[in-house]
């Protein structure tokens, strides 16, 4: 059970009463089954504590047991967002089913639903713009120690790249690059190198926020179509930043045409970070 959770008794009993509102929902989902949801009218409660759970068809995806609860700013009660991690093989649109129940009422509200579709990543170019958490460019610099997308969720199926990288372009097919780096020693490519010696990409002293980025290219004449990317891995290492943004392009401008999979913390500045 997360910080600040309560269980919940039955939603049904002598004397009970029901929560007074029954939440109102809106979604924001982003790659590897990132979803986002945040209860609207959430200035309606007092001290509530919210249920959820997502199925499709007959199968239940996630449950109450596998969302994120967050804090209020005041830290004294849970907040408006609830975090969902869906990454069950299923296929097909999730309905989410939210309750709301105030501390002190022994029922809950009446459910209220919203639906997601887990997306993933399938693209010529897959880009990792450094922001802020609001989706802001930044010069806060990052620091890659090694990094993998894999064609399977949960860190599995085959890795890219596959090998371990000796240039941006030792690896047939594939192509890495960065708008900006440190130095040579910092070069894109040391971001998938050999994680175990320490080296990194790195985009310390950078003063055009525009350039914070890092990305891997999947070549059309070894790649005809690009392989579907369903989860991923970063190591970071002096990562000043605190967010990502994942984009994807089939043409590599990134000047409008691609398209936003969402904006992912690094939780693990010095450390492994897992997305899907």
């Amino acid at each position: 059970m997360a910080v600040g959770e309560f269980a919940i008794p039955a939603t049904s009993g002598a004397g009970s009463t029901p929560a007074s509102t029954t939440p109102t929902l809106s979604v924001a989902t982003a790659a590897f089954g990132t979803v986002t949801a945040t209860i609207s009218n959430y200035a309606s409660y007092t001290n509530p504590n919210f249920s959820a759970s997502a199925a499709v068809g007959g199968t239940t995806t996630v449950t109450d047991a596998n969302v994120d609860h967050s804090l209020s700013a005041s830290l004294e009660k849970l907040s408006d967002k609830l975090f969902i991690k869906d990454t069950n093989a299923t296929t097909g649109t999730r309905t989410l089913s939210v309750r709301a129940q105030e501390f002190g009422d022994y029922k809950q509200s009446a459910v209220a639903t919203a639906t997601y579709d887990v997306s993933y990543v399938t693209a010529r170019y897959i880009r990792l713009r450094i922001v802020t958490s609001a989706g802001a460019a930044t010069t806060s610099y990052a620091g890659i120690a090694d990094i993998r997308f894999y064609t399977s969720v949960s860190q599995g199926g085959t890795a890219y790249p596959t090998t371990q990288l000796t240039s941006n372009t030792s690896e047939t097919g594939i192509a890495v690059s960065a708008g900006y780096s440190y130095s040579a020693t910092y070069d894109p490519w040391k971001a998938a190198d050999n994680p175990a010696i320490g080296t990194f990409w790195w985009s310390l002293g950078i003063s055009n926020s525009a350039l914070n980025w890092w990305q891997i290219e999947f070549q059309p004449g070894t790649y005809p179509t690009p392989p579907t990317i369903k989860s991923m891995r970063l190591s970071s290492s002096n990562f000043q930043a605190t967010h990502f943004q994942l984009l994807s392009s089939s043409t590599g401008a990134f000047a409008g045409e691609e398209t936003n999979h969402g904006i992912f913390e690094v939780t693990n500045q010095n450390g492994t970070n897992n997305y899907g």
